[in-house]
């Protein structure tokens, strides 16, 4: 019987697939009816930042949102520039060809993954990586031979231009945003939960977009307003399709955070896999496409490319970890083991404006003893073996009665006078104690040295 967590996983993903296709289903009925890609996105992220703040509402205090700080607005600004191209590239693709065939192409973000690294950083990648990108690309390109039109190549430039965006995203905010300068403690003085980051990132997403939806669609809004008493039933769908896209749409965030927070990055990226192979499949029988046999085998070779892709993740993530190693080596920054000291150093003779370094690593055998190199001290300071010991006190000691004192005699137990004669004791072969006292610190103070 499974587990709690597996059916609590399981259930995740099967919200997190439903949620994913309403958004993009629900979105592409909007549109068929109201053809203002713009006017779309501005109102997901509105719907997306006004449900954050519900969630921090004393209805629904699951949270607090955040004072807006320097480091915050910093941090999502970027965020929010990305978010806005890639999704208005994907609303403006939505609007133009199907939803099968728009996440379709954005299913080559790991072939734009892949040549951005080659092609900008020199990274070398594995042939199982560069052998799962050739049934993906094939499959995107049989998936989309139908699609190819006059009417549908602005959607066809605004899909693949959406997985750019996205793809850039990725590697925008692991190598720009993660700043060396930074502190721990300022990291995570500033992390923020998964609702204040979508409250922020979409927030600005959608005060970015204001002058862009001015721009293009209040015009064509306000001639559709004065018109709309003339339909009043496409209105009240709108407004349906309108609360149900910005609902679903903010529940795939929350879901994709949750399970992406409960999982391992492996799991959640079969699980994406398998989100996307269903999101196309829902989109197909939602608005009932007539699939033509070379587009169902060429969403058949994307399924594969994309499996064999995931299955070559440790390739692509250690391609990663060699690009992180060649910035170390260009900040000036040790090898901490022989095979990162071998990457740093190929990685330095692969590029023509640093000079190779080498670093030597004893080799010890488990036969070979140990070679012992006598340690050298510096020179000790000649002023602290000289040790000035003070002399000892004098006391007067009285003679007998029958003659009188003449001199001051230094007391030492041996030197003691006695009228029978001299005491002797085990005193006598005992050191000064105020010596051994000054023995004491110069011992420490040449061991210091």
């Amino acid at each position: 019987m499974p587990s709690i967590a597996t059916v609590r996983f399981v259930l995740l993903c099967c919200l997190w697939y439903m949620s994913s296709a309403l958004s993009s289903n629900t979105g592409k009925q909007i549109l068929n009816q109201f053809r203002l890609p713009v006017t779309l996105t501005i109102v997901q992220f509105g719907f997306v930042a006004g449900y954050c703040v519900l969630f921090a509402s004393p209805v629904i205090p699951y949270t607090k949102i955040r004072s807006p700080t320097r480091s915050i607005l910093r941090s999502t600004f970027p965020m929010g520039i990305f978010q806005v191209g890639g999704h208005v590239f994907s609303s403006v693709a939505m609007s133009r060809i199907p939803v099968s065939t728009v996440h379709t192409i954005k299913a080559l973000s790991p072939l734009f993954t892949v040549a951005t690294y080659a092609c900008l950083f020199g990274v070398s990648y594995s042939m199982k990586t560069y052998a799962s990108l050739i049934p993906l690309t094939l499959g995107v390109m049989l998936a989309c031979s139908f699609d190819v039109s006059g009417s549908n190549a602005l959607g066809l430039l605004c899909a693949f231009g959406s997985a750019l965006v996205f793809v850039s995203s990725n590697i925008f905010f692991k190598k720009i945003m993660p700043s060396h300068t930074s502190s721990a403690r300022e990291t995570s003085a500033h992390k923020l939960d998964k609702i204040n980051l979508l409250f922020y990132s979409s927030g600005m997403a959608f005060l970015l977009m204001i002058p862009l939806w001015m721009y293009y669609d209040l015009a064509a809004i306000a001639s559709l307003w004065s018109t709309s008493s003339s339909r009043p039933g496409s209105s009240h769908s709108l407004v349906f399709y309108f609360l149900m896209n910005g609902t679903t749409h903010f529940a795939q965030n929350i879901l994709a955070f949750t399970i992406l927070s409960s999982t391992s990055p492996v799991t959640y990226s079969i699980a994406s896999l398998v989100k996307r192979v269903a999101v196309i499949i829902i989109a197909i029988i939602w608005f009932s496409q007539a699939v033509h046999p070379v587009q169902g085998l060429g969403i058949g070779l994307t399924f594969v490319g994309l499996w064999m892709y995931n299955a070559a993740k440790d390739d692509v993530q250690k391609g990663e970890n060699k690009l992180r190693r060649v910035e170390a080596t260009r900040d000036l920054l040790l090898p901490v083991s022989r095979e990162e000291h071998r990457m740093m150093v190929s990685s330095r003779s692969s590029s023509p404006n640093i000079e190779p370094i080498t670093f030597t690593y004893p080799s010890y055998s488990e036969k070979a003893p140990i070679p012992i190199h006598p340690v050298s001290l510096p020179p000790i300071d000649p002023s602290l073996t000289k040790l000035r010991v003070p002399p000892a006190p004098t006391f007067t000691y009285p003679s007998p009665p029958h003659s009188p004192p003449t001199t001051a005699q230094v007391f030492h137990p041996s030197n003691v006078q006695h009228r029978r004669g001299t005491i002797s004791s085990s005193v006598d072969i005992q050191p000064h104690p105020q010596s051994q006292l000054l023995q004491a610190d110069a011992t420490k103070t040449i061991s210091v040295l």
